[in-house]
C-alpha cells in the first residue's frame, strides 16, 4: 500500500489525510479539478491530478498503478442551509452516483484496496447501548445515500473494501464545530436531540490518522469516534463553560439520525489497527489548549 490515491483530497478532511499519509513514507496523489486545488496538493508535498470525479473512464486513468483508493468525497451544506432539504442534493449525488463511478474505476484500475467514507448516525436509536459495526442501521434524512455509498464500495469493487463510519467532525475548519460555538456565545445549544442522547464526535486529526490506519486493517467497516462519546448534555456544558455561559437553552424536540442516542464503539478499528483517538473531541476541543472558544 505505498501509492495512494485520494479523491476528495482537498477538503477538511483530504488535506489531513493527504498530511498524515506522507508523513507515513506513502506515495500520494490528489484528484482534483481546480488549478487551487492543485497548488494546495503541491504545497502539501502531493502530486495532483485531474480527473472528472462522475466519469468513471476519467478516474480509471487517474487510478492507473495505485494500490489503494481513498474515497472522501462529500458536498455537506454550510451550518446555516442544512436544514433545506434541497441543500443536500449535490451531496446525495456525490455519494451515490461518484461512490459508484469510483468503485467501478477501482476495480477496472486492479486497485487492491478501495477506503470509502461513510457516517456514524446511520444506526437506530441505541439508548445507553454501545453500538459496534453489526448494530442495527436504520437510515434516514442524509444518511440514507451514506449506505448508498458504502453499498456501492461493496459490491462494485471486488478488491480489500474499508469503509469507515466517522462520528460528527470537530475541529477549527468544521463548520458545525463553528456552528455550535456561535450559538453558545449567544446561550444556545444547537444540539438536535435530548440531553441524555449520546452524539459520536471526532476530531479532525484523529480521523485523519484512522484513514492511515485503514490501510493496514483487515477488510471489513469501521467506526471511528471518541473512545468514549458524549451526550448532549456534556457537550453543552463543556461549551458553557467555554463561553462563560451558566447554560445553554436547549432546542425544540426534533426527529431525524442526528437525535437518535448513538453511543458508537470503535473497538473493532483498535483491535485492528492500534488506533485510537487522541482526545474526546465532543468535550475536550473547546478549551485554550486547542482554542477553539478563542
Amino acid at each position: 500500500m505505498n501509492k495512494i490515491v485520494i479523491t476528495g483530497s482537498t477538503g477538511v478532511i483530504g488535506r489531513r489525510a493527504v498530511h498524515e499519509l506522507l508523513a507515513a513514507g506513502h506515495r500520494v496523489t490528489g484528484v482534483t479539478r481546480s488549478a487551487r486545488g492543485r497548488e494546495r496538493l503541491e504545497r502539501l508535498g502531493a502530486r495532483a491530478v485531474e480527473a472528472d470525479v462522475f466519469d468513471e473512464a476519467s478516474l480509471r486513468r487517474a487510478f492507473d498503478g495505485a494500490d489503494a483508493v481513498v474515497n472522501l468525497l462529500t458536498h455537506v451544506p454550510s451550518a446555516d442551509r442544512m436544514a433545506d432539504p434541497s441543500s443536500w442534493e449535490e451531496n446525495d449525488r456525490v455519494r451515490t452516483e461518484a461512490s459508484a463511478a469510483i468503485a467501478r474505476a477501482a476495480q477496472s484500475a486492479r486497485v487492491q484496496r478501495l477506503v470509502q467514507e461513510s457516517i456514524a448516525f446511520v444506526y437506530a436509536d441505541g439508548g445507553d447501548a454501545w453500538l459496534d459495526e453489526d448494530a442495527p442501521v436504520a437510515g434516514g434524512g442524509v444518511t440514507t445515500t451514506a449506505l448508498t455509498a458504502e453499498r456501492n464500495a461493496r459490491e462494485l469493487f471486488e478488491g480489500d473494501t474499508v469503509v469507515l463510519r466517522f462520528g460528527l467532525f470537530m475541529g477549527p475548519d468544521s463548520g458545525s464545530t463553528r456552528a455550535a460555538l456561535e450559538a453558545a456565545r449567544g446561550g444556545a445549544s444547537i444540539a438536535v436531540g435530548p440531553p441524555g442522547a449520546y452524539r459520536p464526535t471526532l476530531w479532525l486529526d484523529d480521523a485523519a490518522a484512522a484513514i492511515a490506519a485503514a490501510l493496514r486493517a483487515p477488510a471489513g467497516t469501521y467506526n471511528v469516534a471518541d473512545a468514549d462519546p458524549p451526550t448532549n448534555a456534556e457537550i453543552d456544558a463543556a461549551l458553557a463553560a467555554a463561553v462563560g455561559v451558566q447554560a445553554l437553552r436547549p432546542r425544540a424536540p426534533q426527529d431525524g439520525p442526528l437525535a437518535r442516542s448513538q453511543r458508537v464503539s470503535s473497538r473493532r478499528l483498535r483491535d485492528a489497527s492500534g488506533w485510537a483517538p487522541r482526545m474526546r473531541a465532543g468535550t475536550e476541543i473547546w478549551g485554550p489548549a486547542h482554542r477553539i472558544a478563542a
